[in-house]
């Protein structure tokens, strides 16, 4: 029983840390501005065709004096790779991006329920704050 904690423990430490992005030199209310823009407005139209989905339903409760994000969401795909089956695919998921009081503007990515494995919640948050980072160069240009 012993080792069996002692195995678990590092995994709790190291596969349970919540994604986070800090946007230094950029105003708070424009990161917000481009944080509900980049939930609304999903795109999961990838190189790797592995992470491509069709977004079937995306719904998004923006609250701006929290500064909280909640997001529902489920993703369907058909997916053929070479010398495989078909495979069809459909998630839900359902998630919560955080906009800290932090200087410079901070975000927190967490899944609000365990439908998301630690490396598709890190997948998800890099692709969301990917969005808004491109969100954001583009206001400034």
């Amino acid at each position: 029983m012993k080792r069996v904690v002692f195995f678990a423990t590092p995994f709790c430490f190291f596969g349970c840390s919540t994604p986070q992005h800090s946007w230094p030199d950029t105003n708070r209310d424009v990161v917000w501005t481009a944080m509900v823009a980049a939930a609304n407005a999903p795109d999961y139209d990838a190189a790797d065709p592995r992470k491509r989905w069709i977004v079937t339903q995306n719904l998004v409760d923006a609250n701006a004096s929290k500064g909280i994000i909640q997001v529902r969401r489920s993703l369907n795909r058909s997916l053929q790779l070479p010398l495989q089956n078909e495979q069809v695919d459909q998630r839900d998921w359902f998630f919560s991006i955080q906009l800290l009081p932090n200087i410079p503007p901070t975000a927190t990515f967490s899944s609000v329920n365990s439908t998301l494995i630690p490396a598709q919640l890190l997948d998800e948050a890099n692709r969301f704050f990917d969005t808004v980072d491109d969100l954001l160069q583009n206001s400034q240009e």
